[in-house]
């Protein structure tokens, strides 16, 4: 359930478990289970996602660069630091605006 990238007992940081990949979204499951799914996520520039039903509610913690978040047909910027929360169903996409990494939390039941 837990990925073992993840020490027990050790200091990191969540921007550094997944590399920028040219051309691509490079993601990992930090926790995967029934109730939730934890996602870390690097877009290379220009990478997005296209628009999708969010499967339950989720908050996006922005770990590095910026990004525009479409939600519910409007555009939202985002950047490090910032936090953008999904309902379940919320109809969204990702287009990252440079390089990109956030995590993704999202419940599932």
């Amino acid at each position: 359930m837990m990925n073992g990238a993840v020490k027990p007992g050790e200091v990191f940081r969540l921007a550094d478990l997944v590399p920028y990949q040219a051309g691509k979204i490079v993601n990992m499951d930090v926790i995967n289970n029934d109730n939730m799914k934890f996602v870390v996520m690097a877009f290379d520039a220009g990478c997005g996602l296209s628009e999708h039903a969010a499967p339950g509610d989720a908050l996006i913690f922005v770990l590095d660069g910026k990004a525009v978040i479409r939600y519910e047909g409007e555009d939202h910027p985002i950047k490090a630091g910032e936090n953008f929360r999904f309902a379940r169903g919320g109809m969204h996409a990702v287009q990252a605006d440079g390089k990109f990494k956030m995590a993704l939390l999202v419940t599932l039941q």
